[in-house]
């Protein structure tokens, strides 16, 4: 292997792990409603998409709005767990990533 090819390796595998933690500090935050923090996890010009669509949103705030309204209640409980990450690295600002979810 050229020593390019280990630098974008090594650079990628760093990269996928940052989203894994990102992921897994997403989940965290939503079950512990840590909702200061949550705000971390996200650009200003972050998109969301939940139930398969249905619910949509552009920017940080429409989406922590939308969340902290759904998920809020101090009489609503969930712990997210998720696993088997699929993440593909689109360029060097953008990926896309599946997880299998249990709630």
């Amino acid at each position: 292997m050229h020593a390019l090819e280990e630098v974008v390796l090594e650079i990628g595998w760093k990269d996928l792990e940052a989203i894994k933690r990102l992921k897994y500090k997403y989940q965290r935050c939503l079950d512990t409603k840590e909702w200061d923090e949550l705000q971390e996890c996200f650009t200003e010009d972050a998109s969301a998409a939940y139930s398969s669509g249905k619910f949509s949103f552009e920017g940080r705030d429409a989406i922590l709005k939308f969340l902290r309204g759904a998920m809020g209640a101090d009489s609503f409980h969930s712990s997210h767990v998720v696993s088997h990450p699929e993440i593909d690295l689109v360029d060097e600002r953008h990926a896309t990533g599946r997880w299998c979810l249990q709630d």
